[in-house]
């Protein structure tokens, strides 16, 4: 359900991005990386102040009131106005801070509710829930525009956002079936420490958590990189709103279904028989690759759909689901409160510098922007492997 509302709203969100002209996005991602410092501070707060059961319900419901008023919005202002560019503009922030948090939330539970053991064997297949939902709302996505007009989507996801906070309450009470009363008990209690600056302690003092902040940055540089030259060539090909948003469906309609393969098939049997060093570190090597491959085919639109969707494919099958086992054998303030962080403020701010780095790089030319992201994307998977032996060793 939370996959399939971020999934009908993330086409629009790449839409409406390119509506402030083309050299709009490093801004959007620098103001998302500003509000997302903000919002991760208040929900560290937060987590300290209420009980671990509802932590997930307060945020997924904030964000449900926060698309309510962005549908009214939408119904009020005429398209191509300068009212309407900048709601295209707030929203584009918002829907990128919306996915982080809700996500990480959803994800520190889970983190919560598995053990080590039955997160090696279980988060491949629960991200494969999440990428039906994606499957679902992005094959969607272009029938409902057409039908029901852009508005009337958030609507739709609102719907779905809810759904989500019933499913998350029907996890924690089916634990009763396989759990003590003991371990149940934690969820009644606040989220460890009260401070909410407790968790950029606890990253200082980690060569572990700090490897996995560089880790991220890393991670959201290669999709950046990836990213921005996906806008340039999508602006050029399809001039409507319409056109970008069914574009960006189709795109990740693919890449879903892709990643839903790998995620019931393949997943927990490469994390068993090869660990899960090989679930963080393959797509860096990879994408490096990938990178060089585009250098020598620049301009074309294939070869860069088809890098593109190696890695979110690989990110969604394979470093997602190793990325949250990281989580399962830390303390509660690293499971809420650094994961949070991590998964917010240092993955936005990964996005915000890369943009800016990759728009010096792009005036210097693409072919610049294209080698250094193949050298990057090679340190990541070198980050890869060292934190999937830290895993494995226990740290």
């Amino acid at each position: 359900m939370l996959f399939s509302s971020y999934a009908i709203l993330r086409p629009m969100r790449d839409a409406l991005g390119l509506e402030g002209g083309k050299d709009e996005l490093k801004w959007l991602f620098l103001a998302t990386f500003i509000v997302c410092i903000f919002a991760s501070v208040l929900l560290m707060w937060l987590s300290g102040k209420i009980k671990r059961r509802f932590y997930a319900d307060c945020v997924f419901i904030f964000f449900g009131l926060n698309l309510l008023v962005f549908y009214i919005l939408m119904q009020s202002f005429e398209p191509h106005t300068q009212h309407f560019i900048w709601l295209s503009r707030v929203f584009y922030v918002w829907i990128s801070v919306f996915n982080l948090f809700a996500f990480s939330s959803a994800w520190s539970l889970l983190a919560d509710v598995f053990s080590k053991e039955a997160s090696n064997r279980l988060f491949g297949i629960i991200t494969a829930g999440a990428s039906l939902g994606s499957i679902a709302g992005a094959s969607s996505v272009g029938f409902l525009v057409a039908h029901l007009g852009v508005a009337n989507l958030v609507f739709l996801s609102i719907a779905l956002l809810f759904c989500g906070i019933l499913l998350k309450n029907l996890i924690l009470r089916e634990l009763k079936t396989f759990e003590t009363q003991e371990r149940l008990s934690r969820f009644d209690k606040v989220i460890g420490s009260k401070n909410p600056f407790v968790g950029f302690k606890l990253i200082i003092a980690s060569k572990y958590l700090l490897a996995l902040c560089g880790f991220i940055l890393l991670l959201t540089s290669v999709s950046t990189f990836l990213y921005m030259e996906q806008a340039r060539i999508v602006r050029e090909l399809f001039p409507t709103r319409e056109a970008r948003i069914a574009a960006f469906a189709n795109i990740d309609l693919i890449v879903q279904l892709s990643a839903l393969f790998i995620q019931i098939f393949l997943t927990a049997k490469i994390a068993r028989f090869f660990g899960i060093t090989s679930l963080l570190s393959t797509l860096g090597f990879v994408i490096a690759l990938g990178f060089v491959v585009l250098a020598f085919t620049h301009p074309a639109f294939l070869p860069l759909v088809v890098v593109m969707s190696m890695r979110r494919v690989g990110e969604y099958a394979l470093v997602k689901p190793g990325r949250e086992m990281l989580f399962v054998p830390l303390d509660a303030d690293s499971k809420y409160k650094v994961k949070n962080f991590l998964d917010t403020v240092v993955y936005r701010g990964g996005d915000a510098l890369s943009a800016q780095l990759e728009s010096v790089l792009a005036n210097i030319g693409i072919l610049c922007v294209l080698l250094v992201g193949a050298g990057i994307s090679f340190v990541w998977g070198l980050l890869g492997v060292f934190l999937g032996r830290g895993y494995e060793k226990g740290k």
